[in-house]
């Protein structure tokens, strides 16, 4: 009886640490789809690279900031930025502060802020705004949110699920699965791009 009690709690304890690991990977497979990457080139005028310039990423909606500084070749990095808002701002001495407002970061994007810094004072800053919306040239990966919102008020065809994969640019419903009587048809069969 003793030894069913001892194999009983271990098998318990296996099983805790079991659901711990699972619990653990599901988190970190969120964070994959939930951020982003945030990179750049610091320049002078003349368009040579700034080593050591300080770049700061400032979500303006919560107001989170974080920074990097360039390296040799003027490159920075921030690697895993959740989605949102940001204005990206780099200094160094002996130029004035440079920034870009409203860079929209979306899901899984590698999104390129190059900042061209002029000689002046630290004092004065420019800023750079009514430009064109920045393009995501570093990947051709694509994803997007669809929100809670968007999940209770939209009709949804069936009621399924997965048709909410039809408000994604590029995806469209696949006609080799869904052809024929609606109870022959695949649940989720979709063509992306």
């Amino acid at each position: 009886m003793g030894l069913s009690i001892s194999f009983t709690r271990r098998l318990m304890r296996g099983a805790g640490l079991l659901i711990a690991c699972c619990l653990l990977a599901a988190l970190q497979v969120q964070a994959q789809f939930e951020t982003a990457a945030v990179l750049g080139t610091v320049r002078d005028q003349a368009g040579a690279v700034l080593q050591g310039a300080r770049v700061t990423l400032r979500n303006t909606a919560t107001g989170i900031t974080a920074t990097a500084t360039t390296d040799a070749n003027g490159d920075y990095s921030f690697p895993s930025v959740k989605i949102g808002v940001y204005r990206v701002s780099a200094e160094l001495q002996g130029f004035s502060i440079g920034a870009v407002d409203q860079v929209n970061v979306t899901v899984e994007a590698r999104q390129r802020v190059d900042i061209t810094l002029q000689v002046g004072a630290t004092t004065e800053i420019v800023t750079v705004t009514g430009q064109a919306p920045l393009l995501e040239t570093e990947s051709s990966s694509k994803g997007q949110v669809i929100g809670e919102k968007q999940m209770i008020n939209l009709p949804i065809l069936g009621r399924t699920y997965s048709s909410l994969a039809l408000l994604t640019p590029g995806v469209r419903q696949s006609q080799s699965g869904n052809q024929g009587d609606i109870s022959f048809r695949r649940e989720g069969a979709y063509n992306v791009n």
